[in-house]
């Protein structure tokens, strides 16, 4: 074989058919294989993910094995389609496989890579058995642990009834829940194929995603936008070949779920799923699986149905077989080699056991916080505040102000080309899109969508431009039984449905111009609107908190201080200083 290396992924539509009549000939073909596929990523992910492309010739000078793989990190080579694809593996005929996996991992350790990592291996190929030898052969260190189990549906094994359709988990609850969906208009199932038919609905499937994931507190990959533009890159290409099939459960023109998905050799791939969180209760992502199924069993081109990565519940009830793929480290490294199945046999350890698991998590959710903190304030100021921790974990004494938020700068009401909304999971998706390399405002995103969930009666407002950006949010709620976490208590409220301003936040890009004040103001003549009195607080060594307070017009009305010694605590009131004496609300009180 001749071996030539290219360290982009070139447009090429000769490569392109080479590659694609290649993956043709292997025993499993599968798109995550395709040519296609690798150049979406490429396209995508060029600001972090540098392609080493290999590509071999037999003596006739015809493409004969293909390996995309990609610096990951320094020192490190991983596949290209590695956190894109499902499957991975090195394209190539079976008779070929031995030599060029050998010869690929020799040019890898000519230039100086030493660590090799290949996931979502399928664990039946026979890249695995040619992995192990030439680790052996060149002194490499294998380690192949299960990375993921992927649920099937194989449409021949599924059981029919009487008539011959095929029968579906829960078919009854299915028909039900279809239904209450389309009182308005029967439930059908809309397939994407083309990219003119996909590139309207993808905003719409983009923002659901995201916000069902701020619902189960995670995170959706769709937030950064390299791997949105994935999605629409691989659109364009997929379409193009025919294997593009994005559905849709709808009623008239609501949709309920989708499932960004492909059809290539028999397979039928539920890709990238998503639902309506508003419907939950419908289960409207089961249901579409169900329709897909149905729709599937009467193709006659379709022999299964591949449900990809993730173990979620639903999946099992319709699986009827898996296939497992494999994580494949190779190191020079012993050291390195053991330190990592030590690590895994620690981490298979402690999932086995729910209170170290979650102990450990919330240790690592701390260790990360701390690492953010000393990056952004260093070395002695990280120091000082760890101090300062640990002095007030044993006494304390801490103050709030309270405001009334009263007539309001008339300024504040009219802020120029801004406005109000209220939160909802849409604008909390629209959030987590524009600040996602913001950990804490994507931390406060969640404690959010949280809170919408919970119906504890608060409200949430965004102030907002022309152009979408959410540039401020606070909360609002019931003065009464609000529990004050700076007070470590709960206080009377001052006046009979009182209203209290709580959790505001900025974004980390649009602090410093002014936002705070503006939002406030809106909210608070909102309230008023409704004949109630609105009160907003600061701790006293919030400086920036006052300020803005303050230089919005709010009236400072009373201070509350608690002192507090290890497990005791007491709260007293006062009027702000312009006011008068000091009157004391309340005595001692457990913390």
């Amino acid at each position: 074989m001749r071996v030539v290396l290219r360290q982009e992924m070139p447009e090429d539509n000769e490569l392109r058919i080479q590659w694609n009549t290649l993956v043709e000939k292997t025993g499993r073909p599968q798109v995550f294989y395709t040519y296609e596929w690798s150049l979406a990523v490429s396209r995508a992910y060029s600001e972090t993910l540098k392609p080493l492309l290999f590509l071999a010739y037999d003596e006739r000078d015809a493409l004969c094995a293909v390996a995309a793989l990609a610096m990951s990190a320094p020192g490190q080579v991983s596949f290209l389609c590695a956190t894109t694809g499902d499957y991975c593996d090195f394209v190539s005929l079976p008779e070929h496989k031995p030599d060029f996996v050998a010869g690929l991992l020799a040019e890898l350790s000519r230039r100086g890579i030493e660590d090799m990592v290949f996931t979502n291996l399928p664990a039946d190929s026979d890249s695995v058995p040619a992995l192990k030898q030439t680790a052996t052969q060149q002194h490499l260190h294998c380690f192949a642990r299960t990375a993921y189990l992927c649920a099937q549906i194989s449409l021949e094994s599924l059981e029919r009834g009487p008539d011959g359709q095929i029968v579906v988990p829960r078919k009854k609850m299915v028909r039900r829940f279809l239904n209450a969906m389309g009182r308005e208009a029967p439930v059908r199932l809309d397939h994407a194929r083309s990219w003119q038919a996909l590139r309207p609905i993808l905003p719409q499937f983009f923002r659901e995603h995201v916000a069902r994931f701020l619902v189960t507190g995670r995170i959706s990959n769709l937030a950064r936008p390299e791997r949105r533009k994935f999605l629409e890159e691989l659109g364009q290409l997929l379409s193009k070949a025919g294997w593009l099939v994005c559905t849709r459960l709808m009623s008239g023109e609501r949709v309920f779920a989708w499932n960004y998905g492909f059809q290539f050799h028999g397979t039928w791939f539920w890709y990238q799923p998503t639902f309506d969180s508003d419907l939950e209760k419908y289960s409207p992502g089961f249901c579409l699986l169900s329709q897909l199924v149905g729709d599937a069993a009467q193709d006659g081109t379709i022999q299964q149905i591949d449900m990809g990565l993730g173990a979620e519940e639903y999946k099992e009830r319709f699986a009827n077989q898996t296939r497992e793929t494999l994580y494949v480290a190779l190191k020079k490294s012993a050291t390195q080699h053991f330190g990592q199945i030590l690590r895994y046999d620690l981490s298979a350890l402690i999932k086995g056991w729910p209170v170290a698991d979650n102990g450990v998590r919330l240790l690592l959710m701390r260790y990360r916080t701390f690492r953010q903190r000393l990056k952004r304030l260093g070395v002695r100021e990280t120091c000082i505040w760890a101090a300062t921790r640990v002095r007030s974990a044993i006494a304390a004494r801490d103050e709030v102000f309270f405001y009334e938020l009263t007539n309001p700068h008339q300024k504040l009401l009219e802020p120029e080309g801004m406005f109000l909304k209220t939160i909802d999971l849409s604008t909390l998706a629209a959030a987590t899109t524009q600040n996602a390399d913001d950990e804490a405002t994507l931390g406060y995103l969640l404690r959010c969508a949280h809170r919408l969930r919970a119906e504890d009666h608060s409200v949430g407002f965004a102030l907002t431009n022309a152009t979408g950006e959410l540039l401020h949010f606070t909360w609002a709620g019931p003065f009464e039984n609000f529990y004050w976490a700076e007070l470590g208590s709960t206080l009377p409220p001052p006046a009979p449905g009182s209203i209290v301003l709580f959790d505001s936040w900025t974004p980390v890009s649009q602090r410093g111009r002014g936002h705070y004040g503006p939002t406030l103001g809106l909210v608070v003549s909102r309230i008023q609107r409704e004949g109630k009195r609105s009160w907003g607080f600061s701790a006293s060594t919030n400086t920036a908190s006052v300020r803005g307070l303050e230089k919005a017009g709010f009236r400072h009305r009373f201070s509350v201080v608690r002192y507090r010694l290890l497990w005791w605590q007491r709260l007293v009131q006062k009027e702000a200083a312009v006011r008068g004496a000091n009157v004391t609300m309340s005595n001692t009180s457990p913390s």
